[in-house]
């Protein structure tokens, strides 16, 4: 009885157990029909939103750590050429990547985190190497074998120009603390920093601090220490990102400053062309004309150049300038006693320099609206003229043509003339072959009286057809 109560409970318990497993089954298809339906009933481009949303994350950066960053301007044929040196990082970490270049990647294993980006105008290669050891400083050319920056001990130029992608524009170097275990900023100074000129401040309500001197070391890097109190390392490592947004963003609006040099002195040689042009203008003759419109075509044509290689640059320097000061609202900095404060250093140099690239746009633009103007100008002179020739060749044209019609009057006189002369003739040859028997008269008196009469009908006769020709060129 006992045994048969026993097997009565373990089926009733498998039937349970199957019923569980079948309805958690039917559970997870239907969760899966709605996330597929919802996927299907999305706007095709919110996949690509959200992941541009979620793009560009920050690096967790635990204290200590030495983290660096290296920034390669690049255009897009250069994608694959980007890829190739992150294929091989991804080797010397133990990860395997496909050959398709991407937009960003990132890495980790038990020593490093490693992260690419591609932007349109750079891609940048960020490594984070946790806990170094005592002594150690480089983490490219080292800990990671690959050496962007061509500087590590027995790399060759070959070898070297084989792996990099090009001479970076920005290389740093940030080295991490923690407050237990303070490893670089445990003194007032530091060795690591030169002391001519260090900038530092506290940031994230003063729960960190930053010390630099924004000087390239003999290794090519610029240093950032950084002392982080939180013990957060999500928060130190939005601290990191900030930072390399500064400098990257701030070298990258500052690039712009050769072209913006170059750019103010073709303006203004194009300027000095111009008023002298202008003056020309004023005082030139018809055949100074055609050659002043050619030097005018030749100086926009130089001036739409210049805006043309400009524009974009300037534009773009604009752009990098508002994220930097961004991400400096963002570090919520503090000043510290004795030390300049970060966005003051970097304000002191980079808004002027972004105000200069915005005058040289403004110059751009007005010595092109000049140009038209003096063009309009020139072509009004020109028009003027082309008036002037047009009324004397009409008055010519009228002269002409009152001599014509004074030509054609004495013709049609001596015409009436010839043929009054004519009929005359004529018909005193008819009269002379009469016998004057027959005639009342002699022949000469019937030719002088009917002289005039043939006179007076010839010159009816040439005035009608005259007349005639004339009503037909008016109906014509």
């Amino acid at each position: 009885m006992h045994r048969l109560e026993r097997e009565i409970e373990e089926n009733r318990a498998a039937l349970t157990k199957g019923a569980s497993v079948k309805d958690d089954i039917l559970a997870e298809s239907q969760q899966e029909e709605s996330v597929r339906l919802s996927g299907d009933s999305l706007h095709p481009l919110r996949h690509e939103v959200m992941a541009e949303t979620n793009a560009r994350p920050s690096l967790t950066a635990a204290a200590p750590c030495i983290c660096e960053h290296l920034v390669f301007l690049s255009g897009e044929l250069d994608a694959q050429k980007d890829w190739e040196n992150v294929r091989n990082v991804a080797q010397q970490l133990g990860h395997s990547v496909g050959s398709d270049a991407k937009q960003q990647l990132v890495l980790e294993d038990d020593r490093v985190i490693f992260k690419w980006e591609r932007h349109t105008e750079f891609c940048s290669y960020t490594v984070l190497c946790k806990n170094p050891p005592d002594g150690s400083e480089a983490v490219f050319g080292r800990v990671i074998t690959a050496d962007l920056m061509g500087t590590s001990e027995g790399t060759t130029p070959e070898k070297s120009a084989e792996k990099q992608t090009g001479k970076p524009v920005v290389a740093l170097r940030f080295y991490v603390d923690s407050p237990q275990d303070p490893r670089w900023l445990g003194k007032e100074k530091t060795d690591l920093l030169s002391g001519n000129r260090i900038v530092a401040v506290t940031a994230n309500g003063g729960r960190a601090k930053i010390m630099t001197d924004f000087t390239f070391h003999e290794d090519g890097f610029s240093r950032f220490l950084v002392r982080d109190d939180s013990e957060n390392p999500n928060r130190a490592g939005r601290l990191l990102q900030r930072l390399i947004d500064i400098e990257t963003y701030r070298t990258l609006a500052l690039i712009a400053w050769p072209v913006a040099k170059s750019a103010g002195r073709n303006i203004g040689q194009i300027d000095d062309e111009l008023r002298k042009l202008i003056q020309e203008i004023g005082s030139a003759g018809p055949d100074d004309q055609a050659r002043l419109l050619t030097e005018l075509t030749s100086l926009a044509a130089r001036a739409e150049t210049v805006g043309a290689e400009t524009n974009f640059r300037f534009s773009a320097a604009k752009a990098y300038y508002s994220i930097v000061a961004s991400r400096l609202d963002e570090l919520r900095e503090e000043r510290i006693e004795g030390y300049q404060r970060l966005s003051v250093f970097i304000e002191r140099r980079l808004g002027p320099a972004i105000r200069s690239f915005q005058a040289i746009l403004d110059r751009q633009s007005s010595t092109s609206e000049r140009i038209a103007r003096a063009s309009s100008l020139l072509r009004a002179r020109v028009d003027v003229e082309l008036e002037r020739q047009n009324q004397d060749l009409l008055a010519s044209m009228d002269r002409r043509s009152q001599l014509q019609l004074r030509l054609q009057q004495t013709v049609e006189g001596l015409s009436v003339a010839a043929v009054s002369y004519y009929c005359i003739g004529i018909l005193s040859w008819l009269l002379k072959g009469i016998p004057k028997s027959y005639l009342p008269v002699d022949s000469s008196v019937i030719t002088t009286v009917a002289a005039p009469f043939i006179v007076l009908s010839v010159w009816l006769m040439v005035r009608r057809i005259r007349k005639s020709a004339h009503d037909g060129e008016k109906h014509s």
